[in-house]
């Protein structure tokens, strides 16, 4: 079963605080550095996106990797 996605936004130093909370599990990082001025309005713009900007910008997080596998239309499994 897949775990859920935590997204954690901070200096490295909030961050770190954090680290403790996952001890003893894998993790996989990804690291994106954020414009001081671009991190309040990110926050502001997730309240104003469309549920298409929204799944645009989750799908953008998968791995390219893990992408080929995601049905070009999104619906092999829609009845299931």
């Amino acid at each position: 079963m897949d775990s859920p996605i935590l997204e954690l936004e901070g200096t490295a130093e909030e961050i770190q605080l954090r680290i403790a909370d996952f001890a003893g599990q894998r993790l996989h990082v990804s690291v994106r550095q954020l414009d001081e001025s671009n991190g309040a309005s990110a926050k502001a713009n997730k309240a104003t996106m469309s549920i298409e900007e929204k799944i645009r910008a989750r799908f953008d997080l998968v791995p390219p990797g893990e992408r080929i596998r995601v049905p070009a239309d999104l619906t092999s499994q829609l009845d299931h």
